[in-house]
C-alpha cells in the first residue's frame, strides 16, 4: 500500500511540474508610442515580482510569463499601461504620452512612483534642456518649474546664474540651493563645464519631505539632476547633433548724445572740452564721431558639435558622448571654449544585481572681460557708452588715440592687448552598486568625486595706457591664480520593501554618508613687465624696496568634513492613503565642538482622492491627490568655515609687519533652521488632457546668521552670531494642457503650459541686533529682505531748477540729508515669477516656445547717475541731459547743472518684464524619407531664436541680473541658431 502510495503521489508531482511548464510561456510583442512610433527601453516588469525585461530599438519584447499574470509596461513621459496575460502569445501595447513626467520623482536618493509621493517636486524634461545655446545649465532652467527663480547673473559666455528656490532663506548666507548629479554633490555657481545634452531629467525639491533628506544642505532646496543612460537588449544608436547661432545685443533702452550735442552741452555747463569753444571749433571737433558700441560689440558665434552613442545587451547598457562647443561673446575677445566626454555604463549580471560608473570629463577656456558691472576703464561696456564720442579710435598714425580722458580707445586697447582667461579641467564621476541580499531587502553603496582644477592668467601690458598709468611702478603686471577643489561623497544603504496583503506597501531606508571638501589655492601678482616677455611669467622684474616692483603672493587651503546617518520610511494603504518620514543626523566640522551636531526631520501626507470609491464615476478625473507636509532643514554655509574661531590676517603698524583680528569668533554659533510646511493638491483630469498642481507653503528661518556691530577698540567691526527670524510663504502653480491630442503624425497635436510663484518674504526678528543697512537696502523687521532704502525724490522746482526731495514724513523739502531715507520703494526680490509657452506639431513639423516674467521687482540703476550727471561732463552724458532746466518756468525731472545729482529713490526703477525667451520650429522627417536615405533613422532640422524681445519699464541695459544694482553688466544676447540631429 505504502509503495503504491509513493507511485501515485510521484505520478501527480510529475504531472503538476509538466502542466506548470506548459503554462508558462513565451510572450512577445512591439511598444510603440500613440504616434505608432516604436519605443526603445521601455520597462516590462511581470507586477509583483522582479522578472522582466525592456523593449529594444525596434520597441520589441519578448519574456517567459504564465497565464493570468499582469505584465506592467513604464516609460518616462508615459502613462503606465498593464496587460494581463491570456491564451496569446502577442501583446502589442500603444502606450500614451503623460504631459509631464510624472511616472516617478527623483529625490537624489530613490525613485518613486509619483502616486505615491507627497513631496512638492517640479521636472524639467531632457528636450527642454537639449540644443539650447547656453553652456551652463542653471540658465536654461528659467521659467521651466513653478518656484524656481533663475536671473542670468551675466551675459559673458560661461557665467553662471542667480538660482533661487521659493525666496531667499538667509539674510547673510548663502541661498544657492544644493546641486546632485548622478546622486553626489557638486559645486554651485559655476556649470558651464556640463553638458546638458546629456540630462535626462532635472528635478526640483521643494518642500521639507524631500530636502530634509538632505539635512544640514537642503535648507535652499535641491536641485536634482540625472543623467542617462543607455537602453538593455538595443542595438547602439549614433547621434549627431550640429549647429551654429548667432548673437547680438539687444538694443539699449537710453540713447547717448552725439559729438555736437555733448560738445554744444558742455559749453553750455563750461565743463569739459566744449567749455568756451566756438561754434567753428565745435563744428570742427564734430566731423568725428565715434559710437563705440559699434567698436566695441560683435556679432558672436556659437558653434556646436556633438557625438552620442547608446545602447546595451541582456545585461549591459551604456551611454557616451563627445561634445565641441565655442562661443564667441558680445564683446571682442570674450568668449568661451569647451570640450566635454561623458560615459555612463551599468552591468546587470544577474536579476539581484547592479553595478555601474558614471564619468564626466571637461576642458574649459573662457576669456572674460574685466570690472564687469563697475564705471571703470576696464570695463567695455561702460566705456561702449560713456566714450566720448569726438574721440577718433586712432590716431594719425594708425595707433591707438589714447591719452589723458579718452576712455574709448583707452579702454579698447586694454581690451584688446590686455588677457583675462581662465582654464578650467573638471571631472565628475560616481560609482554605484546595489544588490538584493535578502528576499525584499536590499543594499547599496554610491561612491563620487566632483573635482575641478582652474588656472586663471590676468595680464596688463604695459605698452596700453592703462599699463603705464595705473601699475606700480607704471610697467605693467601679472597675475596668476591656480587652485583645486575637490568633493567626495560616499553613500551606503540598505532598505526593506514589501506588499502585505495586497493592500499595505511598506518601505524603509537607512543610509550612512560622508561628505568632504578640500579646496587649495594660490596665487601671485608681478609688476615691471618686460617687454621681451611680454605676457609670461619670467617677465617679471624681481621687485626691491626701492623701485616698487614688490610682487605680492596669497593662497588658501580649506577642508570641510560632514558626516551623517539617516532613515527614511513609508507606509501606504490600498494606494489610497499614505505617511512617510525621514529623520537624519548631521556633523559638521562648520561648528564648536558643543554644536557640531543637528537634527532634521520630515513627515509627509498623502489621500489619493481619486482612489476612493465615491470618485469611481467621477468620470472626468483620471488622479486627484491632496498632499501635505512639515519638517526641518539647515543651513551651514551662511557665515563660512570655523567662525566659531577667531580669525586673524596680516597688517601694518608704524611700518611694521604684524597680525590682528579679522573676526572675533563665536563659539556659540549654530546651524540656520527652515521650518518648511507645504500643502497642496496634485491632479490630472479630463483623459489626462489638463494636468497639474497647486501648494501653499509656509518656510520660517531661525537661528538667522546676522553679524553684530562692535566697538573699533576690538579689532574688527563685528561678531557672527544666530539672531532672528525670517519668513518666506506663496503659492506654486503649475498647469499642463493638451488642447489638441493628435493620434498620428498626420494630426495636430497641441500642448500649453504655465507655471507661476507668489512669494512674500518677511524679515520678522533680528533679536538683540538693530537694524542695518546692506548696499542699497535696509534690514528691518517687517519689511522684504532686499527693501530699497533711499532719499525720496519729489521733482525739480520750476522756479529755479534745484531738487526737491521728500523727508521721512512725506514732506518736500530741498535740502538733501540721508537722514530722510525711506523703505518706500520696493524690493529687488521679485514676488512674481514663473514662465509659460506651448507647442503644435503637425505633419512632422513642431512649433515651440517659452515667455518668462518677473513683477514687483524693483532695481537701483546706477547708471542713471553717471549718464545723467553733469559732474560727469568729461564722459558721454545721456540726451535726456538735453532736457535740463535752463530758465525759470521750465518743467522738467533733469536738475540744473549748478546743483549737485544725489542717489535718490528716482534712481530705483521697475525692472518686472514679460521675456521672449525662446521659440523654436523643427521639422523631423518621415520614415518613408529616413528609410530611403538607408544609412539614418532619424533627421531632425530646427531653427531656434533665444531672448528675442523684452517688455519692461525698465531703462538699463538688461533688467534680469543676480545684482540689486545695474551698473554697465554684459547684458544676456538674443542668440539665433540653426542645427541638425541625425540619428543612424
Amino acid at each position: 500500500m505504502k509503495t503504491k502510495f509513493s507511485g501515485i503521489l510521484t505520478l501527480f508531482l510529475a504531472f503538476m511540474v509538466q502542466l506548470s511548464f506548459a503554462q508558462q510561456k513565451s510572450v512577445s510583442g512591439t511598444v510603440t508610442d500613440d504616434t505608432g512610433m516604436p519605443l526603445p527601453g521601455v520597462n516590462i516588469i511581470i507586477k509583483g515580482t522582479s522578472s522582466g525585461t525592456q523593449s529594444d530599438f525596434d520597441g520589441n519584447y519578448s519574456l517567459n510569463a504564465t497565464q493570468g499574470d499582469v505584465l506592467e509596461f513604464t516609460y518616462i513621459g508615459f502613462q503606465t499601461q498593464q496587460v494581463t496575460v491570456g491564451a496569446a502569445n502577442t501583446y502589442n501595447v500603444s502606450m500614451k504620452a503623460g504631459n509631464e513626467l510624472d511616472e516617478i520623482v527623483v529625490t537624489g536618493y530613490s525613485s518613486i512612483d509619483k502616486t505615491k509621493y507627497a513631496g512638492s517636486i517640479s521636472t524639467v524634461k531632457a528636450e527642454a534642456l537639449e540644443s539650447v545655446p547656453i553652456p551652463s545649465f542653471d540658465q536654461v532652467l528659467q521659467g521651466q518649474a513653478a518656484g524656481l527663480q533663475v536671473s542670468a547673473g551675466s551675459g559673458q559666455p560661461g557665467s553662471s546664474a542667480r538660482v533661487r528656490i521659493r525666496g531667499n532663506g538667509s539674510i547673510n548666507g548663502n541661498n544657492n540651493p544644493l546641486y546632485i548629479v548622478d546622486g553626489i554633490q557638486i559645486s554651485a555657481g559655476d556649470f558651464s563645464a556640463l553638458n546638458s545634452n546629456d540630462f535626462d531629467r532635472v528635478d526640483v525639491l521643494k518642500d521639507a519631505s524631500a530636502t530634509a533628506l538632505y539635512g544640514s544642505r537642503g535648507a535652499n532646496g535641491v536641485i536634482v539632476v540625472t543623467t542617462k543612460k543607455g537602453s538593455f537588449s538595443q542595438a547602439t544608436t549614433f547621434n549627431y547633433k550640429s549647429s551654429i547661432g548667432f548673437t547680438e545685443i539687444s538694443e539699449p533702452r537710453f540713447e547717448m548724445m552725439n559729438s555736437s550735442q555733448l560738445l554744444n552741452f558742455q559749453r553750455t555747463i563750461n565743463r569739459g572740452v566744449g567749455a568756451g569753444l566756438t561754434d567753428a571749433e565745435i563744428a570742427e571737433l564734430a566731423q568725428v564721431n565715434t559710437n563705440w558700441s559699434d567698436v566695441f560689440f560683435r556679432t558672436g558665434t556659437v558653434n556646436t558639435q556633438e557625438l552620442s552613442m547608446n545602447g546595451g545587451n541582456e545585461n549591459t547598457r551604456f551611454f557616451s558622448s563627445v561634445q565641441y562647443l565655442d562661443q564667441e561673446g558680445l564683446i571682442k575677445r570674450s568668449g568661451l571654449q569647451r570640450f566635454t566626454l561623458r560615459n555612463n555604463l551599468e552591468h546587470r549580471p544577474n536579476e539581484k544585481t547592479q553595478i555601474g560608473l558614471n564619468t564626466q570629463l571637461a576642458f574649459t577656456k573662457q576669456s572674460r572681460i574685466d570690472s564687469e558691472n563697475s564705471v571703470t576703464l576696464q570695463n567695455p561696456f561702460a566705456a561702449a557708452y560713456l566714450g566720448s564720442p569726438y574721440h577718433p579710435v586712432y590716431d594719425e598714425n594708425g595707433d591707438f588715440a589714447t591719452g589723458g580722458g579718452r576712455v574709448g580707445p583707452n579702454a579698447l586697447e586694454h581690451l584688446l592687448r590686455s588677457d583675462n582667461d581662465r582654464l578650467r579641467t573638471k571631472i565628475v564621476a560616481s560609482g554605484f552598486a546595489k544588490r538584493e541580499i535578502f528576499d525584499n531587502v536590499t543594499a547599496g553603496i554610491n561612491l563620487g568625486v566632483d573635482y575641478e582644477q582652474t588656472n586663471v592668467v590676468r595680464f596688463t601690458d604695459p605698452n596700453t595706457e592703462y599699463g603705464r598709468t595705473t601699475t606700480p611702478g607704471n610697467a605693467g603686471r601679472y597675475n596668476e591664480a591656480n587652485s583645486y577643489e575637490a568633493n567626495f561623497t560616499s553613500t551606503t544603504n540598505i532598505g526593506y520593501a514589501n506588499t502585505f496583503n495586497e493592500k499595505h506597501d511598506f518601505s524603509i531606508d537607512g543610509y550612512i554618508e560622508y561628505y568632504k571638501n578640500h579646496y587649495r589655492s594660490s596665487s601671485f601678482t608681478g609688476y615691471g613687465i618686460n617687454e621681451l616677455l611680454i605676457g609670461y611669467p619670467a617677465g617679471i622684474t624681481a621687485g626691491t624696496p626701492d623701485n616698487e616692483l614688490i610682487p605680492t603672493v596669497g593662497g588658501t587651503d580649506f577642508e570641510e568634513g560632514l558626516f551623517s546617518y539617516f532613515a527614511i520610511a513609508d507606509y501606504g494603504y490600498d494606494d489610497r492613503f499614505g505617511i512617510g518620514g525621514s529623520i537624519r543626523r548631521d556633523a559638521s566640522s562648520f561648528f564648536a565642538e558643543s554644536n557640531k551636531w543637528a537634527t532634521f526631520w520630515s513627515v509627509a501626507g498623502r489621500w489619493n482622492i481619486s482612489e476612493e470609491a465615491f470618485m469611481q464615476d467621477v468620470s472626468f478625473v483620471n488622479n486627484l491627490k491632496f498632499k501635505a507636509s512639515y519638517g526641518t532643514a539647515g543651513n551651514k554655509d551662511a557665515i563660512g568655515a570655523f567662525r566659531y574661531a577667531t580669525g586673524y590676517g596680516q597688517v601694518s603698524y608704524a611700518g611694521n609687519p604684524g597680525f590682528a583680528p579679522t573676526n572675533i569668533g563665536n563659539p556659540d554659533l549654530k546651524w540656520e533652521i527652515s521650518n518648511q510646511l507645504n500643502t497642496g493638491f496634485d491632479f490630472d483630469l479630463f483623459d489626462y488632457r489638463l494636468s497639474g498642481s497647486v501648494e501653499y507653503y509656509n518656510n520660517k528661518t531661525t537661528e538667522l546668521f546676522i553679524r553684530e556691530n562692535l566697538s573699533a577698540t576690538s579689532g574688527t567691526t563685528f561678531i557672527d552670531s544666530n539672531s532672528g527670524e525670517m519668513r518666506n510663504s506663496g503659492i506654486d502653480l503649475s498647469l499642463n494642457y493638451n488642447l489638441l491630442r493628435g493620434e498620428g503624425r498626420d494630426e495636430v497635436n497641441i500642448n500649453l503650459n504655465f507655471n507661476g510663484n507668489y512669494n512674500k518674504n518677511e524679515i520678522l526678528d533680528l533679536g538683540q541686533v538693530s537694524e542695518f543697512e546692506l548696499g542699497t537696502s535696509i534690514i528691518r523687521e517687517g519689511l522684504p529682505l532686499g527693501t530699497h532704502y533711499f532719499v525720496g525724490w519729489a521733482g525739480v522746482n520750476p522756479a529755479n531748477g534745484q531738487p526737491l526731495y521728500t523727508d521721512k514724513d512725506g514732506n518736500v523739502t530741498n535740502v538733501y540729508s540721508e537722514d530722510n531715507s525711506r523703505a518706500d520703494f520696493g524690493s529687488f526680490n521679485p514676488e512674481y515669477t514663473g514662465g509659460f509657452g506651448g507647442d503644435i506639431s503637425y505633419k512632422g513639423f513642431t512649433l515651440s516656445t517659452l515667455f518668462t516674467f518677473q513683477a514687483e521687482y524693483y532695481r537701483f540703476n546706477n547708471q542713471t547717475f553717471f549718464q545723467e550727471n553733469p559732474n560727469f561732463a568729461q564722459y558721454n552724458l545721456s540726451t535726456k541731459m538735453l532736457d535740463m532746466w535752463k530758465q525759470p518756468g521750465d518743467v522738467t525731472e533733469v536738475q540744473s547743472y549748478l546743483y549737485n545729482r544725489e542717489s535718490t529713490s528716482k534712481d530705483i526703477e521697475d525692472a518686472s518684464f514679460l521675456r521672449w525667451r525662446n521659440v523654436t520650429l523643427s521639422y523631423n522627417f518621415s520614415d518613408d524619407v529616413v528609410d530611403a536615405l538607408k544609412y539614418f533613422k532619424g533627421i531632425r532640422v530646427y531653427g531656434m531664436a533665444q531672448n528675442l524681445a523684452t517688455w519692461t519699464k525698465f531703462t538699463g541695459f538688461d533688467p534680469e541680473d543676480d545684482d540689486n544694482i545695474a551698473q554697465y553688466e554684459y547684458p544676456t544676447p538674443t542668440t539665433i541658431t540653426f542645427g541638425v540631429d541625425l540619428k543612424f
